[in-house]
């Protein structure tokens, strides 16, 4: 968890110490096992005052930080196209609830236009996020990309396997936890993937037309670099996407904020933490390997602020702009 945002919004810092009693208790009870040290009122405001200061340590007091990281950051079920809170029994912030619930009818409309990029053919049954930015074009990462595609004397391709048959990409729109529906579409051409020096987007073609007859979802709106400019650092966001179970990542944590419920849709509320040029930004939204190629949210305006591409436990994740995104797609379409 990246602290240095999540206590800067002094009505989620008041929320939290309000409300502090009942989160030790849950964890007492046996919600958050082995997280008691610590779980006292006043540590608990040094802490937070520490965190919007920017003075405080990670690290200092890992018990407090699982509780504040589940508390603000948790990641929401998407169901039927829409998002509900944890299944668990630990208390969710309202404040930041109250923030996703003001911009429930633009996220709606853009849960439907991201989807999961599934394999045949491989050694892997699905690789990572994509998301429409054209009728027939979805943006992903070069690494998700790169895992199914390969550049063949300047033009790109489905890797061959020997004695195989090639591989091939399709994308479900749904894969919703405790939903049978699907919408599958043909990825029909790996349209461009960005150098190893350049940020890391791809750019897949997909049919118009998916197995059931159905069209393609929605295309996203891209921030201009003006729009970005304005909203900045502390932006409220949302990440959209499949996050994996990782190894890489501390599995209590996981669990207790994934609920064990991994590669299926999932919306996460965070904040932008940096903008970096004109390149990158940071956000502080929880997430896991899968959602490499995630879009995010900006849920003033209800437009695209990023591509989502990994992340740093502890302490950041990364993002390509959304202009940087259009910039590459207006050099390929062009």
């Amino acid at each position: 968890m990246d602290v240095s945002q999540v206590f800067q919004d002094e009505n989620v810092r008041t929320e939290f110490l309000d409300r502090f009693g009942e989160l030790a208790e849950h964890a007492q009870s046996g919600g958050l096992e082995g997280l008691e040290d610590g779980l006292d009122v006043d540590t608990a405001g040094e802490v937070a005052k520490g965190m919007a200061e920017g003075v405080y340590v990670p690290g200092e007091n890992p018990g407090l930080e699982a509780i504040i990281e589940r508390f603000t950051r948790p990641v929401y079920l998407v169901q039927q196209s829409s998002f509900t809170k944890p299944a668990d029994s630990f208390p969710n912030s309202e404040e930041i609830h109250a923030q996703l619930a003001a911009a429930k009818a633009s996220l709606e409309d853009r849960i439907p236009s991201v989807g999961r990029i599934e394999l045949r053919n491989h050694r892997l049954d699905w690789v990572g996020t994509g998301w429409m930015v054209t009728p027939d074009i979805m943006i992903t990462n070069r690494h998700v990309a790169a895992e199914f595609a390969r550049s063949e004397n300047g033009v790109f391709a489905f890797r061959e396997n020997p004695g195989r048959p090639p591989v091939r990409a399709s994308v479900d729109w749904r894969r919703e936890y405790g939903r049978p529906e699907e919408s599958r579409f043909r990825v029909e051409e790996v349209l461009w993937i960005e150098p190893d020096a350049s940020v890391d987007v791809a750019l897949l073609r997909v049919d118009r037309t998916g197995e059931d007859g159905e069209t393609t979802p929605a295309l996203v709106d891209l921030m201009t670099r003006a729009e970005l400019d304005d909203t900045g650092i502390g932006s409220w966001v949302a990440v959209i996407g499949y996050p994996a179970h990782d190894s890489r990542n501390n599995a209590a944590d996981q669990q207790r904020i994934f609920d064990g419920v991994y590669n299926y849709k999932r919306l996460a509320p965070g904040q932008v933490t940096a903008v970096v040029d004109t390149d990158l930004l940071h956000h502080d939204a929880t997430t896991l390997g899968g959602n490499s190629g995630s879009l995010i949210v900006d849920l003033a305006s209800g437009k695209a602020i990023g591509l989502h591409f990994g992340g740093i436990e502890g302490v950041r994740n990364e993002a390509v702009q959304a202009p940087r995104v259009h910039e590459v797609l207006q050099r390929v379409l062009t």
